[in-house]
């Protein structure tokens, strides 16, 4: 068997690795959810777990809370709520924003959804059992980006 051609180019590789494994995850977290019967997408069980908490949720607020962009958030939003999962209404203090809600389908299902998460969460833990820094090092590298990002860092080593 050949070696793993992303794991030779080593640093090189790293966001290919990465985007390799997040894909490896979404795959897996979909096919579990067909055998499961449950219909939703892999990104949505953080916008049911922020609005269980949270009960009402401006689309800029969603934005700012999972740190994506506006138009990403409406288009997921959007897809919940062609599925029947959220309910838009406006904002009573300024019609213009609108507010997110979990649906009364949302709501009956969301135990369903809960325990397939649970069970996903355990499988993390079992994943990670071996590597107990992983979360550790992801947080460290999240904060070393937002300090300060990654083409601003390249960009500085192409000039020394």
């Amino acid at each position: 068997m050949e070696p793993d051609y992303l794991k030779t180019l080593e640093y090189l590789g790293m966001t290919a690795r990465v985007k390799r494994l997040s894909d490896n995850l979404f795959y897996s977290i979909r096919k579990l959810y067909q055998e499961m019967d449950i219909d939703i997408e892999p990104s949505w069980h953080l916008v049911f777990l922020i609005l269980k908490e949270h009960g009402e949720v401006g689309m800029l607020d969603f934005a700012n809370i999972l740190n994506l962009s506006k138009p990403a958030v409406t288009k997921m939003i959007r897809k919940m709520e062609d599925m029947g999962y959220v309910q838009m209404g406006s904002d009573p203090s300024d019609s213009r924003r609108k507010l997110v809600s979990l649906s009364p389908k949302a709501k009956q299902r969301l135990p369903q959804f809960e325990s397939v998460w649970d069970a996903g969460q355990l499988a993390v833990r079992q994943l990670l059992e071996t590597n107990p820094h992983f979360m550790g090092a992801l947080e460290l590298l999240e904060q070393q980006l937002e300090e300060e990002n990654f083409c601003d860092r390249a960009i500085k080593n192409i000039h020394t």
